[in-house]
């Protein structure tokens, strides 16, 4: 199985962009995680086509298309 790529929408990318850096560290470690399996844990169904993933410090929250194998991050919120 390939790895999933990411890609940020414009608003998730100007919040991950102004992340601080240990969380912008656990972020990563989570979208290496979510690229291997964007279905496992530590993500949760939203029962609407979307799935969500908490970091240290926000989550974020996504749709993948298995036909492209992109994960798309359509929100990103810091907490």
């Amino acid at each position: 199985m390939s790895a999933y790529a990411i890609r940020y929408v414009d608003r998730a990318a100007q919040c991950k962009a102004a992340l601080a850096s240990p969380q912008r560290a656990s972020l990563e470690v989570l979208e290496k995680r979510l690229s291997l399996n964007p279905f496992g844990p530590p993500a949760i169904s939203n029962r609407d086509n979307s799935w969500s993933a908490a970091f240290k410090g926000g989550f974020i929250t996504y749709v993948v298309s298995n036909r492209h194998v992109v994960i798309n991050v359509v929100d990103l919120v810091a907490l």
